[in-house]
């Protein structure tokens, strides 16, 4: 498993989890691909070493976190972290070393999500909501934004008013509302230290490239 910790089911589990992601009904966005998918693994392992969790719940739950894919305009999209948690049992059953530790990384993955709204209720939930959330921070977490933002047609941003200062925040419309919305608000919700700690740099590179960009936006976005 590249740049994460190493077991004896993760060469089988991530063999399985590449022809799942190939066979899906709906074509992932860049932003939640298998690429995001080992960067959040690699980070929750670096989590879980240094908050004490269990690393093999932690890396599993976050290899299987995004089992379930639904683009974000769907209205099941919400719904997905919670679709995901009711197939890891089997999952897990079907991957020798993983099975005892199925209800773990199920109760794991079933709150991990922003747009579920649920409290972690287990260390290894919070490393692995942490590290999820850290993804979406930083300069990554930029690259991202725009990227899911792409996949449905929304707008980089409103082309008159693009810090909404006159009007309501849409971000299924303009992908810089979703800072606004959401991505400004995650270091502050970090719940493990090592996810504090990381956040809050992640946060910085955001904010100096928004700032950056209303410098060149200027008073407004067209010339």
């Amino acid at each position: 498993m590249t740049s994460s910790p190493a077991f004896p089911w993760s060469a089988p589990l991530l063999a399985r989890l590449r022809a799942h992601l190939a066979a899906e009904p709906f074509p992932r966005d860049a932003a939640h691909d298998l690429g995001h998918i080992l960067r959040v693994a690699r980070l929750a392992g670096v989590l879980a070493t240094e908050e004490g969790a269990d690393v093999e719940v932690c890396v599993a739950a976050a290899l299987l976190h995004d089992l379930v894919y639904r683009p974000k305009n769907h209205p099941e999209s919400p719904l997905t972290a919670r679709m995901a948690a009711e197939l890891v049992p089997q999952w897990c059953r079907e991957t020798p070393g993983l099975e005892p530790k199925a209800e773990a990384i199920a109760a794991a993955v079933a709150t991990h999500s922003w747009s579920g709204g649920e409290s972690p209720g287990s260390l290894e939930a919070a490393v692995l909501q942490d590290a999820d959330r850290l993804e979406a921070l930083g300069a990554i977490g930029i690259a991202r934004v725009f990227a899911t933002g792409a996949s449905f047609g929304a707008g980089l941003w409103h082309p008159e008013d693009p810090w909404a200062e006159g009007r309501d925040l849409d971000d299924k419309a303009w992908s810089l509302d979703h800072f606004e919305r959401k991505l400004l608000k995650l270091a502050a919700g970090m719940t493990t230290a090592a996810g504090r700690r990381r956040a809050g740099a992640r946060q910085a590179v955001m904010t100096a490239y928004l700032t950056a960009l209303r410098a060149e936006l200027g008073p407004t976005a067209e010339p």
